[in-house]
């Protein structure tokens, strides 16, 4: 499956891409149409101020922060592609045009960037058969990037085998007088967190999860947000 944002990716050689270099991306247009963003465990406590976090409830639980109301519409991200000034950028974002494609089994990774930003005239990604200082660079952030989300992973795993999640739906009630509906979602259930049995409690507190948890939490506040950007921008599009 594609990941999120990408349409094309493809892994970097020298052979093949030797004498191609990279587009510079004009701001975060690539990221306007989806409601939610990846996000790591590390990254809970700032993305807390800026969205709502939730966990998606599919087979392969994901934290994400929740960036907009509708199916296809991000709120942070304005018609010319800017970000909302003083809000968190999760780093699924940021490392955006590359990722890292895991191959052999786990026995290493490859550099990959989405083809659509390459051509002749971009900044070079090699010299010769050794990729420049970009290259590196984002090697270097694509595995912070990939170490981050594999420990979420059995923070993920802990809150599911304690029975933190549960399904939620958010209802926000709008300016305007509309109600606006998000389904298909989880949350942390403070009721339940507040009952584990001390030897649990004892273990997430332990392997350090008890800030990203109350992160979470604290990060419901920022679902009416949402429901005054939706406005504001209903707003705009009228006019």
């Amino acid at each position: 499956m594609i990941p999120l944002f990408y349409d094309h990716p493809v892994a970097l050689h020298p052979q093949a891409h030797g004498e191609l270099g990279l587009n510079l991306l004009s701001g975060y247009g690539f990221a306007s149409r989806t409601n939610a963003i990846p996000l790591a465990m590390s990254e809970f406590v700032l993305a807390a101020q800026s969205y709502p976090i939730a966990f998606t409830d599919e087979a392969r639980t994901r934290a994400v922060a929740v960036v907009g109301l509708r199916a296809d519409e991000n709120l942070f991200v304005d018609a010319q592609g800017h970000w909302l000034e003083g809000a968190y950028i999760p780093a699924y974002v940021r490392r955006y045009p590359f990722l890292l494609s895991e191959y052999g089994e786990g026995e290493g990774v490859e550099l990959c960037v989405e083809s659509r930003v390459l051509s002749p005239s971009g900044l070079p990604i090699f010299r010769g058969d050794e990729p420049t200082e970009l290259a590196l660079q984002a090697m270097r952030f694509c595995q912070s990037v990939h170490a981050a989300e594999a420990a979420t992973t059995p923070f993920l795993s802990a809150l599911a085998a304690c029975g933190l999640f549960e399904p939620r739906i958010a209802t926000v009630q709008i300016p305007n007088g509309d109600e606006v509906r998000l389904a298909g979602f989880q949350a942390i259930d403070e009721a339940r967190l507040s009952s584990l049995a001390d030897e649990a409690f004892l273990v997430l507190r332990r392997q350090g999860w008890l800030e990203p948890i109350y992160s979470q939490i604290q990060s419901n506040q920022n679902w009416s947000r949402l429901g005054q950007m939706l406005s504001a921008r209903s707003l705009e599009q009228a006019a």
